[in-house]
């Protein structure tokens, strides 16, 4: 996945025209914002899963791109945009929560991103009570 985002990412840079356009845009500030980090289900219902989605808008000069994203176990399921976030488009994470196990959950998604550093990384969380 990452690296067929990873190709797109450096066909956008690379194919502006010429290598001096590419080298300019990776000057620019990259910057996002979140719509929320943090979702609280509160009480589901056991093996009823459930989806919520992470949405962030790409508030910066150039675009960006998830590179990676990690769930903190194998009961929350992850899909985002493999494609660069253009300047002032919005980008998503979804993610599905499985509900098996009862009680009280913190989860977390670690999402890696291509901003200003090599990438920024950003914690989303999933909290909430699975009841029967």
């Amino acid at each position: 996945m990452a690296n067929s985002a990873s190709a797109q990412w450096n066909d956008l840079l690379l194919n502006s025209g010429n290598q001096s356009n590419a080298q300019l845009s990776t000057n620019k500030a990259a910057t996002i914002k979140w719509d929320k980090t943090e979702y609280d289900f509160g009480n589901i219902k056991q093996g009823n899963p459930q989806k919520v989605e992470y949405t962030f808008e790409n508030t910066g000069d150039k675009p960006i791109l998830i590179n990676k994203a990690e769930a903190s176990c194998g009961c929350t399921k992850l899909t985002y945009d493999q494609k660069p976030i253009l300047p002032g488009q919005k980008g998503s994470i979804s993610t599905v929560f499985d509900a098996k196990e009862l009680g009280l959950f913190q989860k977390s998604i670690t999402v890696f991103m291509s901003l200003d550093a090599p990438y920024d990384v950003y914690e989303l969380k999933l909290t909430g009570t699975v009841v029967k």
